[in-house]
């Protein structure tokens, strides 16, 4: 089906609860419950009902987002937004501080989603939205409110603007490094010249380049384009697995060709070592 057709199709027909489908996704609303004052009114706990993002660390997140904002690229349903860039109008232009709390919620929990590879679903909202660029505008309007069906992924976020990118539907990695170059399945493993096998896991290869929205995290650059289409970047474990470095994503890095040579032969590799860990570790305590 043509992906404007079917936008048009999301537009939500009913007007559901939020706790009903958070619940519905496996969402954990055992706190939500717990913190209701009214046990008769617990889809409306104030602590959670207002809030446009949910995410279950490991397990999933999830996104309330307008229909209005959607669009279409490359045949493909996508939702922009820049939700840091939106609290921090609202803070500098006396917005209210809910929207402020709820912006930067919305940013953390698209940082977190990128950063884990997390399943996104999206409940689709309708109604009258508020102007975000008005510090001074009415609240919104919520007439529709509805699950989507189909699974969604983090397209995009770039930790160092707050740009974000969601695409509906199932991930086709954006990014590629040195191992998808080589083909290695799964689990990769290379010997030492002591037969030692160390296994790189896929996982946090994928997660550290969509960490890296694309550029070099240790000189910037973007990477290439490969003739597939997806950027190529290579990922580095900073401290080595052969020196007992984790593979994790607080040891992985992701660089471009020249910058990994240089990690790996240059007269200052143990100072670019340095460096990258505290790239690193800045990255991941955003």
């Amino acid at each position: 089906m043509d992906a404007r057709t079917e936008l048009v199709g999301l537009k939500p027909k009913n007007k559901e609860m939020v706790f009903d489908l958070v619940r519905e996704l496996g969402f954990d609303v055992s706190d939500w419950i717990a913190t209701a004052r009214n046990p008769a009114k617990i889809r409306a706990n104030p602590k959670y009902c207002y809030d446009w993002s949910f995410v279950e660390p490991g397990k999933i997140a999830i996104f309330n987002l307008w229909h209005d904002v959607m669009g279409v690229e490359d045949n493909k349903i996508v939702y922009r937004a820049n939700f840091r860039q939106n609290a921090e109008f609202h803070r500098l232009n006396g917005g209210k501080q809910q929207w402020i709390t709820r912006g930067l919620k919305l940013d953390r929990d698209a940082a977190d989603a990128a950063r884990d590879d997390l399943p996104v679903r999206v409940i689709v909202v309708d109604g009258k939205r508020r102007a975000t660029e008005d510090a001074n505008s009415e609240s919104s309007q919520v007439s529709g409110r509805q699950l989507d069906a189909s699974p969604w992924h983090v397209q995009l976020y770039d930790a160092s603007t707050g740009d974000f990118v969601l695409a509906r539907g199932t991930a086709q990695s954006n990014f590629v490094d040195q191992f998808d170059e080589l083909e290695i399945e799964a689990h990769v493993s290379r010997k030492s010249g002591r037969n030692f096998k160390f296994s790189r896991n896929p996982v946090v290869r994928r997660s550290v380049l969509t960490r890296s929205a694309g550029r070099c995290e240790y000189c910037n650059s973007y990477g290439f384009k490969t003739i597939s289409g997806p950027l190529y970047l290579e990922t580095h474990h900073i401290i080595p697995l052969s020196e007992g470095g984790a593979d994790a994503t607080s040891n992985v890095i992701a660089i471009c060709p020249n910058d990994h040579r240089k990690a790996h032969f240059a007269d200052d590799a143990p100072t670019m070592r340095n460096t990258m860990l505290a790239l690193v570790a800045q990255k991941i305590l955003r």
